[in-house]
C-alpha cells in the first residue's frame, strides 16, 4: 500500500493594493487560487537593525520587522527578530539572500501556519525572478509528493533602503504546515527528514551522525534534530537508504514496497521539466515515514530552481544531455536513482501516464500563471532591475543567450519558451 502525502502550504498566490508613497505605485489585481485567494497586496517587508550590513551566514543580528502595504489582517509593526545571511553560491552575489528568525512564531501573509524561521530568497541569478516560484507553483498543483514550499514576493527594505523584489519562503524544517513527520528516540520508529547534499563533507558535518553516505552520495539528516539524533538513528538511515539503493540498482520491483512511487513520479517530472541543474548534486529533499509495511521514502518538497530552465552556462559542455538547451534527458541522467528507475518499465510507464495527465492541465496552468504574474506586476519587477541593473550583463552562472536578453519581459519570454520546448521534448522522450 503506497503512502501518498500532499502538504499544500500555498505554492504562490497574491494580489496587490499598493498605497504607500515610499513604495511601489498602486495597482489592484487579485490572482489567488483555492482557499488562499484572499486578495492580498504586493507587500513591503521592512527590516531594521543596528549594523550597517549583515556580514555573514552564521552570526544573527538583532532586528525588528514590519509588514506593510498589504491587507490589514496581515499588517504588523516592529516584531522582534534576528537576521543573518543564507545560501551557498548565491551568498557571493551582490543581491544577497537572508534568513529571518522571529522571537515568537508568526504567520506571514496567508501562509496558513506559524513559524519562527523564514527565508528571503534573492533570485539574483534568475533575471526572470520566476524560476523558483514557477517550480513551487507546479509542485503545489501536484498531489503525489511532499507538498510545495510557501512562496510570496515582497519588496524588501533594509534600514529603509529598497533592496529589490525578494521571495519569502520556508525554512526547510519539520513543522506543522511544512514537513509533517514524527520523531522518536527509537530509530526503528522515528520518521526522518533528509537532504541529498554533496556539500556535507565541506560543512564540518560528522559522518555517521549528521549525514550518511550511500554509493558516494551524501544524505544530511535534518530530522530528528541534533538534540535527539544519535549514531543509531544515522545507522538506521544508512541501512534503509542502502537497501533502497540496492533494489533500484538491480531494478528490483520490490523497491516499490519501500518508496512512494507517486511521489517519485511527480518529483521526477518537476525536476526533468525544469532541467534542474542541482538534481544530481544537492537540494533533493525526502522523508522516511510510515510504520511497518507502510514505511516508505517520500520525495519532496522541491527546492532551489533559480539556475534551472537553461540558466547555467556550465551545463553547456554536457552536450550528450542537451546542455542548457530545452532538449536532452537530464534528471534521468545525472541523478542515479532516476536514471535507474527510468530503466524500469513499470516506473517509466507510470511517469508517461502521469505526464499525459498533467501536460495540458497543471503544466499549462503554470505557464499561464507565469505570464499573468509577469504582465500584471511588470512595474514591480522592473523596479528590482532599476535597483540591480544587471540586464545585458553576466551574472553567475548565466549562459550567453540569457546575458544577451536585456529586458525583464524578454527574460520571462525565454523562461516560458524554454518550458514549452521542454514539454515538447518530454512528449517525445516519454512516448517513444
Amino acid at each position: 500500500m503506497a503512502l501518498f502525502i500532499c502538504l499544500l502550504a500555498g505554492a504562490a498566490f497574491f494580489a496587490v493594493r499598493l498605497h504607500r508613497a515610499e513604495e511601489a505605485p498602486a495597482i489592484a489585481i487579485d490572482y489567488g487560487y483555492g482557499t488562499f485567494g484572499l486578495g492580498l497586496s504586493f507587500p513591503a517587508l521592512h527590516i531594521e537593525f543596528d549594523q550597517v550590513r549583515i556580514f555573514n551566514r552564521t552570526d544573527w543580528v538583532d532586528a525588528t520587522v514590519s509588514m506593510r502595504n498589504t491587507a490589514d489582517i496581515f499588517l504588523f509593526e516592529d516584531a522582534t527578530a534576528h537576521i543573518r545571511g543564507r545560501g551557498n553560491s548565491s551568498w557571493g552575489l551582490p543581491k544577497r539572500p537572508y534568513r529571518l528568525r522571529f522571537t515568537e512564531a508568526r504567520t506571514l501573509m496567508c501562509a496558513g501556519h506559524e513559524a519562527r524561521n523564514w527565508t528571503l530568497i534573492a533570485n539574483h541569478s534568475d533575471k526572470s525572478l520566476l524560476r523558483n516560484f514557477s517550480a513551487y507553483y507546479l509542485a503545489g498543483l501536484l498531489d503525489g509528493m511532499q507538498g510545495a514550499p510557501y512562496a510570496r514576493f515582497v519588496d524588501l527594505y533594509l534600514n529603509g533602503l529598497y533592496q529589490g523584489v525578494y521571495m519569502v519562503s520556508w525554512q526547510m524544517e519539520v513543522l506543522d504546515g511544512r514537513v509533517e513527520i514524527v520523531g522518536s528516540y527509537d530509530p526503528a520508529l522515528s520518521e526522518y527528514f533528509l537532504q541529498m547534499d554533496q556539500r556535507q563533507v565541506y560543512y564540518g558535518a560528522v559522518r555517521g551522525l549528521d549525514f550518511v553516505t550511500v554509493e558516494r552520495m551524501h544524505y544530511q539528516i535534518r530530522y530528528p534534530r541534533q538534540d535527539v539524533r544519535t549514531t543509531e538513528h544515522a545507522a538506521y538511515v544508512q541501512q534503509f537508504l542502502a537497501r533502497v539503493n540496492s533494489m533500484i540498482s538491480t531494478q528490483d520491483e520490490n523497491v516499490f514496497n519501500y518508496i512512494c512511487k507517486a511521489s517519485f513520479v511527480d518529483f521526477y517530472l518537476v525536476q526533468e521539466l525544469f532541467k534542474n541543474q542541482d538534481v544530481g548534486f544537492s537540494s533533493i529533499f525526502m522523508t522516511i515515514q510510515g510504520q511497518g509495511e507502510n514505511r516508505r521514502i517520500v520525495m519532496g518538497p522541491v527546492w532551489d530552481f533559480d539556475i534551472a530552465a537553461g540558466n547555467a552556462y556550465y551545463q553547456g559542455w554536457q552536450a550528450y544531455h542537451g546542455g542548457y538547451s530545452p532538449r536532452g534527458v537530464w534528471a534521468a541522467s545525472v541523478n542515479a536513482w532516476f536514471r535507474r528507475l527510468m530503466r524500469m518499465e513499470s516506473f517509466r510507464e507510470a511517469v508517461a501516464e502521469r505526464w499525459s495527465e498533467i501536460r495540458h492541465r497543471e503544466v499549462a496552468q503554470m505557464l499561464e500563471r507565469i505570464d499573468f504574474i509577469a504582465t500584471t506586476y511588470r512595474r514591480m519587477f522592473e523596479r528590482n532591475f532599476a535597483r540591480w541593473p544587471i540586464m545585458g550583463r553576466y551574472v553567475w552562472p548565466n549562459p550567453r543567450n540569457i546575458v544577451a536578453i536585456n529586458t525583464f519581459r524578454g527574460q520571462v519570454d525565454f523562461l516560458i519558451h524554454f518550458l514549452e520546448e521542454r514539454a515538447i521534448f518530454l512528449d517525445e522522450f516519454l512516448n517513444r
